[in-house]
């Protein structure tokens, strides 16, 4: 009968590392770790992502009407539809509220790359307060999810 020999791999000092129990720092530091990886996962799913779109929107008016013109790059024209939310924050009047009403796919004449779209304004109070040939810098408002349910979606889930 062959005797095996049982060859000890691990030094002394190597066993007493492994059979001390983690010190309290590593113990509550993993749990504050953990609290907070969920505390970020919570988050998450309340605060939004608003993929947005800057322009620049001259006032129009036609008899009552008032509306909104602005332009827009061609390769951001599909992924605008209408009904997106506008919103206009003007140092005079304050947060002002808007959709898109209308595309129009004709190239402006003096640039070929660039569309115009109209914009049509809800709040009706503030419609006595703004002026014909009025510029205002708004966002058109692309998506307003979640920011996990972002991440998700890019994850393709």
């Amino acid at each position: 009968m062959k005797q095996e020999k049982q060859i000890e791999l691990r030094s002394e000092k190597v066993r007493n590392i492994i059979g001390k129990i983690p010190s309290t720092m590593v113990r509550y530091g993993t749990v504050f770790i953990g609290l907070a990886l969920f505390s970020i996962l919570v988050v998450s799913v309340f605060v939004p992502y608003r993929e947005t779109i800057p322009i620049k929107i001259s006032v129009e008016k036609t008899n009552s009407l008032l509306f909104g013109k602005a332009v827009v790059s061609k390769a951001q024209l599909p992924k605008i539809s209408l009904g997106n939310k506008v919103i206009i924050n003007d140092p005079l009047l304050g947060y002002v509220e808007a959709s898109v009403t209308q595309m129009l796919i004709d190239p402006l004449p003096d640039d070929g790359f660039m569309r115009e779209i109209v914009v049509t304004f809800i709040q009706q109070p503030t419609l006595n307060s703004l002026v014909g040939n009025d510029i205002m810098e708004g966002q058109i408002i692309l998506s307003d999810m979640p920011i996990l349910k972002k991440i998700l979606q890019s994850l393709g889930f």
